[in-house]
């Protein structure tokens, strides 16, 4: 009788587990084109927009063609053909195509997630690097103008902290934060860490000098950003919840504590704080199994959400209660697979994982609530 219990309870484990997998697949979720008002995609881009860092002048800085491969991921030969680039933006002048950044380097570069420290003196900002031999962070200076800005490369941080580095925060000027979305980089063993939910990714920290962990056991944390306060930091936890981490972060010791979680019910790419709104702005893939087909076929569609999270709580707890919007979504035919969603005024620049950018005059009386259950 015992051995029959502990065979239904593995049953039941096993079961649940699967059907958690298939829920996140988004084999259910059927999607239909919304739009925010008039898009378009932005050229020259045509490799990704992963990522999207963005100064108060109006300037985003954009990262394109993060390559999965080198986690031993099976991809379309094509997008491993792809440069990593930088590209700029220019939210002042919308109708404009994105321009290359270029800058001198020694090394490969395969871009990430993107990160922008700003003063009145100076524009720092940090990409999450992909080198063959290991993750690191490069940290750039960007200088000239919003017409014609100009980048140099400053520095390169590598620590055996950072095992599988997916996104950034900076906290100064050579600071940042950095998610691991894993322990292993490239392995096989990559995929029985996700099948089973391995809590073995992290958060560490770069104070300038050293390198530590302030939140461990995590599993598949993804995207970041930070309040323009700095009190609170964002983190997208795609594969467990569904949902973004809030932690409330110390100023002086960069430590982080759990505040609360935001439930969004959907698979969150990169996180997107408006400093002028407290909004939250996510990428998202509701289907992920056509994701998956898109990595494999660059010339598969695959569909794209915009989410935007509006904090209707106290001050002290903005996201006590919450509404999330359904900005964006597209089958796939004009944008594929939305990584990042980065807003000024009214203007939304969307980026996706491995194909091209699109841009989009927001009309707010388009935006639909979204019940989350």
């Amino acid at each position: 009788m015992l051995f029959k219990i502990i065979k239904l309870i593995i049953f039941l484990v096993i079961a649940r587990h699967v059907h958690k997998m298939i829920m996140l697949m988004g084999f259910h979720i059927t999607v239909w084109n919304h739009w925010p008002g008039p898009c378009r995609t932005v050229p020259p881009i045509e490799h990704g927009a992963e990522d999207v860092g963005l100064t108060k002048s109006g300037l985003a800085v954009v990262t394109s063609g993060c390559d999965i491969s080198y986690r031993g991921e099976i991809t379309d030969p094509r997008m491993s053909e792809a440069e990593g680039k930088l590209y700029a933006f220019d939210f002042n002048k919308p109708d404009k195509n994105a321009v290359e950044l270029k800058f001198k380097a020694d090394f490969d570069f395969v871009p990430q997630g993107i990160s922008v420290w700003e003063t009145e003196s100076a524009i720092h900002f940090f990409v999450v690097n992909h080198r063959k031999e290991g993750d690191t962070v490069e940290i750039f200076k960007l200088k000239g103008t919003v017409a014609e800005p100009v980048v140099e490369h400053l520095q390169s941080v590598k620590d055996p902290l950072f095992t599988s580095l997916n996104d950034v925060i900076a906290t100064g000027f050579d600071s940042f934060y950095a998610t691991n979305d894993g322990y292993f980089r490239f392995s096989s063993l990559r995929v029985f860490e996700r099948l089973l939910n391995l809590p073995w990714g992290s958060v560490v920290h770069f104070d300038g000098q050293k390198t530590r962990t302030v939140l461990g056991k995590t599993f598949e944390y993804n995207g970041m950003d930070m309040s323009s306060d700095g009190r609170f930091v964002f983190i997208a936890s795609p594969f467990v919840s569904s949902s973004i981490t809030i932690y409330e972060r110390s100023a002086e010791t960069n430590d982080l504590t759990f505040h609360q979680e935001v439930v969004v019910g959907n698979l969150i790419d990169n996180i997107f704080y408006n400093p002028e709104t407290g909004d939250l702005w996510c990428g998202c893939a509701p289907k992920a199994h056509r994701m998956l087909e898109a990595f494999m076929n660059v010339d598969v569609w695959a569909p794209s959400f915009v989410l935007r999270v509006r904090p209707l709580g106290p001050k002290d707890r903005p996201f006590e209660t919450y509404k999330v919007y359904d900005v964006f979504s597209d089958d796939g035919n004009l944008l594929s697979s939305s990584a990042s969603a980065t807003v000024k005024g009214n203007h939304l620049l969307i980026g996706s994982i491995h194909q091209k950018m699109a841009y989009c005059e927001m009309k707010s009386e388009t935006t639909i609530p979204r019940d989350i259950y």
